[in-house]
């Protein structure tokens, strides 16, 4: 048993190692890119700055350690803010190089989300830098639009097919997923109807 826990802590430790090279490979000076470069990622637009892989990527670089790292997660998430919306949602991908903005043709509602989720988390471990502060404006926003995707009587988001990480998947409506992430938003950002989110039973 002993040996078998040594194992899994160096298969861990590698995984890790390997993770955070990766993550040096797909920075940017813009954020981190969905994709490393190669001519097949490029071709299918992955090389660019993903809004919800770059809010997920950067919750595993703040907790890295890497300075780097940290600096490009910020970047990432400042990017996707300068290429917001003029309605407050946040891209489903930007391309910094030639300005090239893509919102999805249904939407990409967890974008927004998972940014949001992201600036609260890099406050959390950087409060000096405040983050948050500076994308007040952006934020509150980002926070409007997605109240605007709510039933205004159960307070769950409602989305259109495909418009989640699932991507061409045939789910809609009030997704448990999107939800999930939608109560922890209002959580972080102490909306009052955190606590209706998280008690509503919709009719089917």
């Amino acid at each position: 048993m002993e040996t078998m826990e040594v194992a899994d802590l160096e298969l861990i430790e590698a995984c890790y190692e390997k993770a955070v090279l990766l993550l040096h490979a797909n920075s940017s000076e813009a954020g981190i890119l969905a994709a490393t470069i190669t001519r097949k990622a490029a071709g299918r637009n992955y090389t660019a700055i993903f809004g919800r892989d770059a809010a997920i990527c950067a919750l595993g670089m703040l907790v890295s350690g890497d300075v780097e790292l940290v600096r490009v997660a910020r970047q990432g998430l400042v990017t996707l803010a300068q290429y917001q919306a003029p309605n407050g949602q946040i891209p489903k991908y930007v391309k910094p190089e030639t300005g090239e903005v893509d919102f999805w043709y249904t939407g990409c509602i967890d974008a927004t989300l998972w940014w949001l989720i992201a600036i609260s988390f890099y406050d959390r471990l950087c409060p000096e830098e405040q983050l948050g502060a500076g994308l007040a404006e952006k934020s509150a926003l980002a926070l409007n639009w997605l109240q605007c995707q709510e039933h205004q009587a159960w307070y769950l988001l409602q989305q259109n097919e495909a418009s989640d990480w699932a991507d061409i998947m045939p789910r809609s409506g009030f997704v448990l997923y999107s939800n999930v992430l939608w109560h922890w938003v209002k959580r972080l950002y102490d909306l009052p109807t955190a606590r209706h989110t998280r008690l509503c039973k919709p009719a089917l």
